[in-house]
């Protein structure tokens, strides 16, 4: 197959075309990614061939006005169809979708697009939409630049940063979705000890679909739209297994599996300053107070970080610092109305313990402790009355904390899980992948339990 990817347009040869998506979920109903899949789904029956998994790309989890899970899709085919067809062609089924399924205008969504038939050089605009707030006037100049076709509103942003995410380390999703008749179930009927079995077997190959500690299902969502469970993973042949192993009583009207940023800590602005940012900082801490109702404020150089209560194991490490510890903090830079500004921790390194400290010696005689006299006049035994000049001894003291990293329980979407190794590079071929993207786009569960 010898891909064209040459900028111009209207050629009948056949070319790479790269899609961005975004915006096209409500908080009733719809979803960017089933969108996506309907949309493959489509292209496969014109005989359209993908050249890989389409991405699914988490961008800024800061931003206030983001969906739910701020997240765009990047599909790269090859196509014989003009570009300018394709994008019409694309547009108007996203318009049909955000209408009719999601209704997205009625709840403030503005759904955009953007194609491209050029390899973006760098990774720039996704960088930026990650880590930052990207207006949208600069989102259309940067389109223009690059050459793309854009139409929509405001998810143009995230269509555009999709194309240009350009993965260093990636991990996979498994997303399988409902039939139109049962989104208006908020409740999803999986077996919990099936999830459970199904990570206990292949960790940690898989990852973060089922919290041990409350035993609570990671995997599904609780609303109207048509996800029924998404697994997350590191080996796209272990996830597939996850669609007969994982029993529910749900049907599964289709799936897909989307190549992802997710758990790669993309997010990461180190040494950042700015509201919406996740932010890196490292320092001693100077002063540190457990809240009343469990959350903890350290003060680490001039920066003020809280450890929220619902973060778990990371609220619990929190409580054992002192003032002196020389810890890595990772959060995100909040606008704070009694604080001015914070850092809500999702992540602590605790670098250095301050476990020495200088104590009173001991009397000389008898062995008893000791008080100061004060400065330069030695010390006296409490025990039995004996004064001597000496001094203070260093001595170790010891601490319920081990140097390492400790996280929150509950992870976002871009977190990387301290024992997750990433992966770098493609194991499959196109035409397996294409295989598979067929056999997920037309799947129908069997199994169910009672």
């Amino acid at each position: 197959m010898n891909i064209n990817n040459d900028n111009s347009r209207g050629k009948e040869s056949g070319q790479k075309i790269i899609i961005g998506i975004d915006d096209h979920d409500s908080p009733v109903a719809g979803c960017t990614t089933h969108f996506s899949t309907l949309l493959i789904k489509e292209l496969i029956k014109e005989k359209i061939k993908l050249l890989d998994f389409p991405y699914l790309v988490r961008l800024n989890p800061n931003i206030p006005w983001k969906t739910r899970g701020n997240a765009s899709i990047k599909i790269i085919i090859y196509s014989e169809r003009d570009i300018d067809e394709l994008a019409d062609i694309i547009w108007n089924k996203s318009i049909e979708y955000t209408e009719k399924i999601s209704k997205s205008a009625k709840y403030n969504r503005k759904p955009g697009l953007a194609i491209s038939n050029k390899d973006i050089s760098d990774r720039w605009f996704y960088e930026k939409a990650v880590k930052d707030v990207i207006p949208l006037n600069l989102a259309i100049e940067y389109a223009k630049k690059q050459g793309m076709i854009i139409k929509g509103d405001r998810g143009i942003i995230g269509s555009i940063a999709a194309i240009s995410y350009k993965p260093k380390e990636f991990t996979y999703e498994l997303i399988t979705y409902r039939p139109e008749n049962e989104w208006n179930k908020n409740k999803r009927e999986i077996d919990i000890n099936s999830v459970i079995e199904f990570e206990n077997k292949y960790f940690p190959y898989v990852f973060e679909n089922i919290d041990y500690i409350k035993k609570y299902l990671l995997i599904s969502p609780h609303g109207t739209d048509p996800i029924l469970y998404g697994i997350r993973g590191i080996d796209a042949n272990i996830l597939l297994k996850g669609l007969n192993e994982i029993i529910t009583n749900d049907k599964i009207d289709m799936a897909m599996i989307f190549k992802t940023n997710q758990a790669t800590d993309d997010h990461i602005n180190s040494f950042s300053n700015y509201f919406y940012q996740t932010t890196e900082i490292e320092g001693e801490i100077s002063k540190i107070d457990n809240i009343r109702g469990g959350d903890v404020i350290i003060n680490v150089n001039s920066s003020t970080i809280i450890v929220y209560k619902e973060t778990g194991e990371l609220n619990i490490a929190s409580k054992l610092l002192k003032v002196g510890d020389t810890i890595r903090v990772v959060g995100a830079v909040k606008p704070s109305v009694k604080y001015g500004k914070i850092i809500e921790a999702e992540k602590i390194e605790v670098i250095k313990l301050n476990n020495k400290i200088f104590k009173n010696p001991e009397c000389p005689k008898c062995n008893g402790s000791t008080e100061s006299l004060g400065k330069g006049k030695g010390f006296r035994c409490k025990k039995c009355g004996y004064r001597f000049i000496g001094e203070k001894k260093l001595k170790e003291i010891p601490r319920e904390l081990t140097l390492g990293i400790y996280q929150s329980r509950y992870y976002r979407h871009l977190s990387k899980p301290i024992y997750l190794n990433l992966i770098k590079e493609n194991n499959l071929n196109i035409d397996i992948i294409n295989n598979i993207i067929k056999y997920l786009v037309n799947f129908k569960n069997m199994y169910t339990y009672s």
